[in-house]
């Protein structure tokens, strides 16, 4: 058997619902601002940092060469899908996140002339606001290639210079 409250006194009334509404909505508008600033909603706000002043085809050369010395694809594979990659560049399909990988080791080389396939991979990962490709948002991270270790930064060149045999 249940005792009557005595009027006027409260229960846990509606508190638990406030601090929940509350939450959600803080939770929400942090999700929305982190989405707009992911998808580059502000782009009008941005600058794309023009190319770099004496590109060459020798541009990133060394380090490339260096990096790919002992790079392994199919490691590459791996990191791509365990830092999310695939996410926004998926190997094939409609994908206007950022620009699909399928034919990618194909159009590199042709990309950002005088640059080869690995170095504008390479800058593309390293420097991606240098050069954005027409018709996407610069909504590659700026401090992505410091996320990776320099082996898994060359897997991955690697891997998406062979990414149509896979």
């Amino acid at each position: 058997m249940t005792t009557p409250t005595p009027s006027g006194a409260k229960g846990p009334g509606r508190w638990p619902l406030i601090i929940v509404g509350v939450l959600f909505l803080a939770i929400t508008g942090f999700f929305l601002y982190e989405f707009m600033d992911a998808t580059g909603a502000e782009v009008a706000l941005r600058e794309v940092t023009p190319v770099a002043d004496g590109l060459t085809s020798d541009s990133y050369l060394s380090e490339v060469t260096r990096l790919l010395a002992d790079a392994d694809a199919a490691s590459g594979a791996r990191w791509v899908e365990e830092f999310g990659c695939i996410a926004c560049h998926r190997l094939a399909g409609n994908v206007k996140i950022a620009p699909n990988w399928q034919g990618i080791a194909a159009r590199a080389g042709d990309r950002r002339p005088p640059l080869t396939a690995a170095a504008y991979l390479y800058e593309s990962i390293t420097q991606p606001s240098n050069f954005v490709i027409a018709d996407y948002l610069p909504s590659m991270p700026a401090d992505y290639a410091t996320r990776l270790s320099e082996k898994q930064l060359g897997d991955i060149i690697a891997y998406l210079l062979t990414a149509d045999a896979h």
